[in-house]
């Protein structure tokens, strides 16, 4: 039942994360997050070349495990690189198929959304060279906003989005995103389910600074009390009944926190707590929603 899974490999590259207390584990430990990943049915995984040493341990990971060219990865372009420019584009992608110990990347994203308007400038060809040279198998675009999710589903170029949403988070459903990705037959693949961690927080740990989210974390603590379920349980839980057609990323900082969530993918959940919660958190602040409002 975890083939919808990916395992997000941010927190194996660098510190990633509002709960973050561990910070990036060392190079075994990120080896055995992904040997646990593999081992629970996790044949996904999502990378960046801004994700510190991410790609480079993702790959040395799964060439142990032998299974490398089994996986199927999705990494995004550098943000600093020229996307106009073809050879430094092309050089950039063989640097991650050098780095992942693969032949073909499986989904090619760009890591900004502001890049869609690139398309029309001559990258929509420079990607489509490369995935019929057989480096790319998919490309893909990372979005923050429903505006551009939209946009993005019109691309004839674009075939996978990656969009953050969580319990708390209904803008691209309410936007009409989800449903216009099964219209248009594009895949959308759900991040930030923990939204950075701060989900799985109690209102008493938040920073100074994420004070103002304390009460909403309050209300996600009585909710888990009236259904007896974990934080992590009703994030999962909800992404995992409310969009069934979703693949859904999630980090880890250790193999046991993956072998947890795996576990609570796996099991059983109250469908009628999520109408509650989408009663509960209809209409969430954005600067709750995007971290880059948090500081």
């Amino acid at each position: 039942m975890t083939q919808r899974l990916i395992l997000g490999t941010a927190q194996i590259g660098m510190a990633y994360g509002i709960a973050n207390r561990t910070g990036q584990p060392s190079a075994h430990k990120a080896r055995e997050i992904v040997k646990t990943a593999w081992e629970e049915g996790i044949t996904k995984f999502d990378t960046a070349q801004e994700y510190g040493e991410s790609e480079r341990l993702l790959g040395e990971s799964l060439d142990v495990l032998g299974v490398a060219n089994e996986a199927k990865i999705t990494t995004k372009l550098s943000p600093t690189i020229d996307l106009l420019d073809k050879a430094k584009v092309r050089q950039a992608v063989k640097k991650s198929l050098h780095k992942l110990k693969v032949s073909q990347i499986f989904c090619l994203m760009l890591h900004r959304e502001q890049q869609l308007d690139l398309l029309d400038k001559g990258l929509a060809s420079c990607l489509r060279d490369l995935k019929d040279a057989g480096l790319i198998e998919n490309i893909g675009i990372s979005v923050y906003s429903p505006t551009i999710a939209l946009r993005a589903i019109q691309s004839e170029t674009i075939n996978i989005l990656q969009v953050p949403t969580n319990i708390l988070d209904q803008r691209f459903e309410k936007a009409g995103v989800f449903q216009a990705a099964r219209e248009k037959g594009k895949t959308i693949h759900i991040r930030s389910v923990f939204l950075q961690g701060l989900i799985l927080m109690e209102a008493r740990d938040l920073p100074q600074y994420m004070a103002f989210a304390a009460p909403l974390i309050q209300k996600l603590e009585a909710l888990g009390v009236k259904y007896e379920m974990t934080r992590t349980a009703m994030a999962l839980s909800y992404i995992k009944l409310r969009y069934p057609e979703c693949d859904v990323i999630f980090g880890a900082e250790s193999p046991a926190q993956v072998r947890e969530n795996c576990r609570i993918w796996n099991s059983f959940a109250p469908g009628h707590f999520v109408k509650d919660a989408l009663g509960m958190f209809s209409d969430v602040e954005e600067r709750i929603l995007n971290p880059t409002l948090w500081d």
